[in-house]
């Protein structure tokens, strides 16, 4: 290891990269000259993608740099790939996975019909349905050592809050965000709650005091004044949604039906013990 940080090593590797460099640079007469085609139709994509980006077209000047800069691009491209410097680079190996499944992504893109999608909707209900939304009030008792109102007082609190003799407001401990909720979501109830509370909530009926509740904090007398239940809103409402999750399905079946079609042309093996082993099982 102490090798490894020997400035002297550094030097000595830094020295044949520069090497190599200089002798693919300067071997011109052993080497064939690798041709660079810049097509029409690339020329009219940079210049579309200059329009773009400037709001309005490339003068002649700008067009011959963007074409040297390509050229200088593709030829310090092929060198270093001559040179083997994309081998190890986890950046590189990212980005031609990302292109071969762009592939495949381009061979899903096929546009899907309204039925399709209305079966595809059929067949996910619960992706596309709507959350329960509750708009309720709350009294809070933070947890304590002598564990806060009993049984019996809850159920006398109860009682008369729900007879009008006893004022919510005067009752109970702060709450950080507040004592009443308007429309908030089933998984909003769950987020400043607690699963338990939220659990509560789907049992709640609209319309008087009840309770208790137990969330992370403390426990609660709770009050629903409104509650919409979960629907199955119409189809024109998610066409947009359920088009987005039918073209990413087709996506992630492709590009695993063409790591699958190239797969079989390999033979995977995992140096090492047990634990390798069953990790080479798993690629197989």
């Amino acid at each position: 290891m102490k090798l490894l940080r020997d400035p002297l090593l550094h030097f000595l590797v830094l020295g044949a990269i520069l090497v190599a460099v200089f002798n693919l640079a300067g071997d011109d007469g052993a080497r064939t000259p690798d041709e660079i085609v810049v097509s029409a139709g690339q020329i009219a994509s940079m210049k579309t993608t200059f329009a773009r980006t400037w709001q309005r077209p490339p003068t002649a000047a700008e067009m011959s740099a963007i074409v040297q800069d390509y050229v200088r691009d593709e030829i310090l491209y092929r060198e270093a790939v001559a040179m083997g410097l994309d081998k190890g680079d986890t950046v590189v190996r990212r980005r031609m996975r990302q292109k071969m499944e762009f592939v495949s992504d381009v061979a899903a893109e096929a546009e899907p019909t309204d039925a399709e999608l209305k079966t595809f909707v059929a067949e996910h209900p619960d992706w596309f349905r709507t959350e329960p939304r509750f708009s309720f009030s709350h009294i809070y008792f933070r947890a304590s050592p002598d564990g806060g109102p009993d049984a019996a007082e809850l159920a006398r609190l109860i009682g008369a809050l729900n007879a009008g003799t006893a004022d919510a407001s005067e009752t109970g401990d702060p709450f950080m965000t507040g004592f009443d909720f308007q429309d908030l979501t089933r998984s909003g109830v769950e987020q400043t709650f607690g699963e338990s509370f939220a659990e509560w909530m789907d049992g709640a009926a609209a319309g008087a005091w009840a309770g208790p509740a137990t969330s992370a904090y403390g426990m609660h007398l709770v009050r629903v004044g409104e509650r919409t239940e979960a629907s199955d809103p119409p189809f024109a409402d998610i066409r947009a949604a359920a088009r987005r999750e039918w073209l990413h399905i087709r996506r992630v079946a492709a590009n695993d039906a063409l790591y699958e079609k190239i797969r079989v042309r390999y033979v995977i093996k995992v140096e090492g013990g047990t634990e390798s082993e069953q990790v080479a099982e798993a690629a197989q």
